[in-house]
């Protein structure tokens, strides 16, 4: 039986112990719990639509199925309810993209994804959220009850490359996936990668009364019901920032978005932010190290984590189990000329 260690228990590791646990594999997780988590704290909103120019999401024809699939079996796993399908809603304000939507929404590629535009708001079909606390909560204490998961931190030290896998702290494993989310940017082994990493705050707001939405709103930001008067304002982008700590400046930006469309007063109740670890060209990293021989890597989801997830780490657990070849698309080869620059410069000093 193959015997895989993973680095990391957010999505992309997390995801991948399922797949790999799937196959009867024997896998070990190392998570260090006291570390910040981007996956408990992102809204976790899946959209079939990419709101600027009104594209499909990357792969969504492909991806879909398998997410809900991947979900709904985590739920029955988990006795847990995870995933809400929502109605989405986006604001148009302008008559160029009530056009533009319209036009989108006959086309046959479309028709299965947008609703025309009623009144100052298009629906998007087949969105919704999934519970990302709770996700990664109630999977943690399950990878607790059987033994999986090691709370600590990981050691790049303790790590040995033999000739037919690795061993950890003297324990021999077959493969090691990395699964670090936006901490990849500080691993000597991946630190080549082209990654961004992308700070997201969020908000949540109690109104004075009850706006009565029918679904989740888009204006920029999401406004999303959470019962009791209370709205979460999701999500912006911050560059070029390792800061895990909520940004007041921000805040603004968030719910100008929410006073642009309703005009109600309200208080905000909490703050919260994140990284989310996205890759330079938007498309997930999956692949072997190209001179560590059994040493992987799974990340850059980015904010499509939710949807890419499920279907990313099936294909990598075939790769790495099946030996099935990676997408060209998402494979870090695809930077390779950035690994033999980066391996030149360290021989040079």
């Amino acid at each position: 039986m193959k015997n895989i260690l993973i680095v990391g228990a957010g999505l992309a590791g997390i995801s991948l112990c399922e797949r790999l646990l799937e196959k009867k594999v024997s896998v070990t997780v190392i998570d260090h719990q006291n570390n910040p988590s981007s996956t408990k704290v992102a809204t976790g909103m899946y959209n079939p639509i990419v709101f600027k120019r009104l594209n499909k999401t990357w792969m969504i024809d492909e991806v879909l199925e398998s997410m809900h699939l991947f979900y709904q079996h985590i739920e029955e796993k988990l006795s847990r309810s995870l995933k809400n399908e929502v109605r989405l809603f986006k604001h148009i304000s302008s008559n160029d993209y009530r056009n533009f939507w319209n036009k989108r929404a006959e086309q046959p590629d479309f028709k299965e994804y947008l609703i025309p535009v009623n009144g100052d708001f298009g629906e998007v079909k087949k969105a919704g959220w999934v519970d990302c606390a709770a996700f990664v909560n109630h999977y943690h204490q399950y990878l607790l009850d059987q033994g999986i998961i090691q709370d600590e931190k990981f050691q790049l030290e303790d790590m040995h490359i033999e000739k037919k896998g690795i061993t950890y702290k003297g324990l021999h494993y077959d493969s090691i996936v990395f699964c670090e989310g936006p901490f990849a940017v500080h691993n000597p082994l991946f630190d080549w990668l082209p990654f961004k990493v992308a700070k997201g705050d969020w908000v949540v707001i109690e109104t004075e009364k009850d706006i009565e939405l029918e679904g989740v709103v888009n204006n920029v930001v999401n406004i999303v019901p959470l019962g009791e008067n209370r709205y979460k304002l999701s999500s912006t982008f911050e560059w070029e920032t390792d800061s895990w700590l909520p940004n007041k400046n921000v805040i603004a930006e968030l719910t100008d978005a929410f006073e642009e469309i309703y005009h109600i007063d309200y208080q905000i109740v909490d703050h919260q932010s994140g990284l989310r670890p996205s890759a330079s060209d938007r498309r997930p990293y999956l692949g072997e190290h190209p001179r560590k021989k059994n040493v992987f890597i799974f990340n850059g989801l980015g904010s499509k984590g939710i949807i890419l997830a499920p279907f990313f780490s099936h294909h990598l657990a075939e790769h790495i189990i099946d030996k099935k070849p990676i997408l060209p698309e998402v494979d870090i080869k695809r930077h390779l000329k950035r690994f033999q620059n980066a391996a030149r410069l360290s021989e040079i000093s």
